[in-house]
């Protein structure tokens, strides 16, 4: 069963522009590039004169998804390897997602089996 890990990081700064920030990633990791978030700020310089004169300040936040492929086993050595990593203004976001068998011989008797209106 192959199960997905996918990691949302949002930070202001981009995290994978600095030197080896995430130690350990497997060479089936892929990265994902999401568009920037902008939000722009106007305040006034002065409250009682020159009302034309403002300041503007604007805070990006930029975001990249990472998908890591990894055993069912392997899970839980996974999650406690990002819970060990240290990256500062880095929030993270998992997402999990896993596949599994159906039992063919199962799956054909349900959709075989006539249903019963009571």
């Amino acid at each position: 069963m192959s199960t997905k890990i996918g990691i949302i990081i949002r930070s202001f700064s981009d995290p994978f522009r600095m030197k080896y920030p995430f130690m350990g990633l497997t060479p089936e990791t892929s990265r994902i590039k999401l568009p920037d978030s902008r939000v722009l700020y106007t305040v006034l310089r002065s409250p009682h004169i020159d009302k034309k004169s403002r300041e503007q300040f604007e805070m990006r936040v930029k975001k990249q998804y990472m998908v890591m492929k990894v055993d069912a086993r392997d899970v839980e050595k996974k999650f406690f390897w990002l819970k060990r990593q240290r990256i500062l203004g880095a929030q993270f976001e998992v997402r999990l997602h896993t596949k599994t068998r159906l039992d063919r011989s199962m799956l054909q008797k349900l959709v075989s089996s006539p249903t019963s209106s009571a």
